[in-house]
C-alpha cells in the first residue's frame, strides 16, 4: 500500500500523534549537522538530503545507560530498574536511512537472540520506524556492495519517498503497525500517483563507490599489512561511536547505580585485564580486531557483514582512514 501526502499534511499528522506518541527524527541544526532528535514540533523534522551525524542506533542503545541501582535500606539490599516509566510510551521514530534500519536488524541478532537485553529489545518493541530513501547517496556510501540499496525497506515499517524540491511525498506502508498511524491520509490508488512512485524510485541513484569485500580475512591474521594500515589510526573512536553497528559497551558503578557505557576495540585499556597484561598492545592488533569483527568474526556466527555502507566512519574519520578499502585490499596471504 502507498499513500500520496503533501508534506505539510504529513507534518499536521506529525503533530497529531505526537499527542500519543514519542516522536523522534533528524533535526539540523546551525553549524553543527542533522541530529536525531526528540521532536515536539513537526515543524523541525529535517527530511533532506543531508545524513544524521550520529545513526538511529543510539535510540535504542544509549551512550551511557543507567541500568539498575542497588539501594540498602533496614539492612536490605535491593534493586531498582533504570529504565524511567515515562520511556515506555510507543514511539514513531522518522526519517531512519535504509543503511541504519538494517544495522538495527544486524543489532538484533546480538541483543534479542540467545540472550534477550530487556532495555534495547523493550525499545525495539515500542519503535514503528518510518525510513527515508537516499536520493542523494554521500561518495563515502557504499551499501549496495553489503546487499543493500538507497531504497531497501528492510527493518522499516513504512519510507518516505521526498524530493527536497516537491511539496508532495510518497509514502509506501510495509506494516500493520505502520497502515494504523497512517490510516488518516488517504491512500494513493490511482495510476499517476502509482507512476509517480516508480518514477521517485528511478531518480534514485545508486552509490558511486563499489567495494568487493572478502567472505574471510582469516588468510591475512598475521600479516605486517595490520600495522601498515593501522599506522595513521589516532584510537579517537569516532568511527566506533558514529555506527550503525557497533555495539561494544563497558560496565561502570558510579555510587550505587551501574551504568552500561560505549566502548571500542580501538582503545587500549579495552582488553586491558587486572594482571596488567593486555592481549591488544598495540593498535595494530586493535585496528585488525575491528575490520575481522566486521567482516569476519559476525558473518562467520550470524552469516553477515557487520557493517551496512553507510559510510560514517570515513565521513567523520579526523585522519581520512577508509576501512571499506582496507577490507578489500587485505592480503590473501600471510
Amino acid at each position: 500500500m502507498f499513500k500520496a501526502v503533501g508534506k505539510k499534511a504529513f507534518m499536521k499528522l506529525m503533530d497529531s500523534l505526537s499527542k500519543g506518541y514519542e516522536i523522534a527524527a533528524p533535526r539540523k541544526f546551525s553549524n553543527k549537522g542533522v541530529f536525531y532528535s526528540a521532536i515536539t514540533d513537526a515543524g523541525d523534522i529535517y527530511l533532506g538530503a543531508e545524513f544524521t551525524v550520529e545513526p538511529v542506533k543510539k535510540l535504542f542503545l544509549m551512550p551511557s545507560e543507567w541500568l539498575f541501582e542497588n539501594r540498602f535500606n533496614d539492612g536490605k539490599i535491593s534493586l531498582q530498574g533504570g529504565v524511567p516509566p515515562q520511556e515506555a510510551r510507543k514511539r514513531i521514530i522518522i526519517g531512519v536511512r535504509p543503511c541504519e534500519a538494517r544495522g538495527l536488524e544486524l543489532l538484533d541478532k546480538v541483543f534479542c537472540s540467545d540472550f534477550k537485553d530487556s532495555s534495547y529489545s523493550k525499545n525495539r518493541e515500542r519503535s514503528i520506524i518510518v525510513g527515508l530513501a537516499c536520493s542523494k547517496p554521500d561518495k563515502t556510501c557504499f551499501c549496495t556492495s553489503l546487499g543493500s540499496s538507497p531504497a531497501e525497506t528492510r527493518g522499516m515499517d513504512a519510507i518516505i519517498f521526498a524530493g527536497e524540491e516537491s511539496d508532495e511525498m510518497m509514502l509506501e506502508i510495509i506494516t500493520d503497525k505502520a497502515r494504523e498511524i497512517f490510516a488518516p491520509l488517504e491512500d494513493a490508488a490511482c495510476e499517476e500517483h502509482r507512476k509517480k512512485l516508480e518514477s521517485e524510485k528511478k531518480k534514485i541513484k545508486d552509490p558511486v563507490r563499489k567495494i568487493n569485500i572478502p567472505d574471510a580475512l582469516s588468510a591475512s591474521f598475521e600479516s605486517g599489512y595490520w600495522k601498515e594500515v593501522s599506522s595513521p589510526c589516532v584510537s579517537c573512536g569516532v568511527c566506533t561511536y558514529l555506527c550503525p553497528t557497533c555495539h561494544c559497551f563497558d560496565l561502570v558503578d558510579e555510587e550505587r547505580k551501574r551504568l552500561r557505557c560505549y566502548d571500542g576495540c580501538c582503545f587500549k585499556d579495552f582488553t586491558q585485564q587486572a594482571s596488567g597484561e593486555n592481549p591488544r598492545p598495540t593498535k595494530r592488533e586493535r585496528y585488525r580486531q575491528r575490520v575481522f569483527h566486521k567482516f569476519d568474526y559476525f558473518r562467520k556466527n550470524f552469516g553477515e557483514h557487520l557493517c551496512v555502507g553507510c559510510g560514517r566512519c570515513i565521513r567523520h574519520c579526523p585522519m581520512k582512514i577508509d576501512i571499506s578499502e582496507i577490507a578489500a585490499n587485505a592480503p590473501k596471504n600471510k
